[in-house]
C-alpha cells in the first residue's frame, strides 16, 4: 500500500523558498511572470510561496536556471548565505589570500 507524500515544509525547505524569493523580487519579474520563466503555473508558485507545499530539486534547479546560477549556488546561498569579500566562498581560496601564507616556509629551521 502506497503512502501519501509528506508536504511539510521543513525549516531548510523554508530558506530556499525565502531566497527563491528574493531571487524573484531581484529579478524585477512580477511573481508571475518569474513562475512562468521557471514554466510553473501561477498557482504552483504561489502555494510554494505561502509555504503550503516544499519546492522540489527540479523546482530549484529550474529557477537556478533562470537566474543563471546553478542549483549548487542556489542551495549554497540560502542555507549558508551569499559569499562575499569577508565571506570567501571557498576555505582553500581564502588560505591563498591570507597573507601570512608563506611565514611557515620561510622560518629557518631550528
Amino acid at each position: 500500500m502506497g503512502t501519501r507524500a509528506n508536504n511539510d515544509v521543513t525549516a531548510g525547505a523554508r530558506s530556499i523558498m525565502d531566497y527563491c524569493k528574493k531571487l524573484q523580487a531581484e529579478s524585477g519579474l512580477t511573481a508571475t511572470e518569474f513562475a512562468a520563466e521557471c514554466g510553473f503555473s501561477r498557482n504552483y508558485w504561489f502555494v510554494r510561496a505561502r509555504y503550503d507545499a516544499p519546492l522540489t530539486i527540479s523546482d530549484c534547479e529550474r529557477i537556478a536556471k533562470v537566474c543563471g546560477m546553478t542549483t549548487q549556488e542556489l542551495f549554497r546561498n540560502a542555507l549558508i548565505g551569499e559569499p562575499s569579500s569577508t565571506q570567501p566562498y571557498c576555505y582553500g581560496l581564502a588560505a591563498n589570500m591570507d597573507e601570512n601564507r608563506d611565514v611557515e616556509s620561510e622560518t629557518p629551521d631550528d
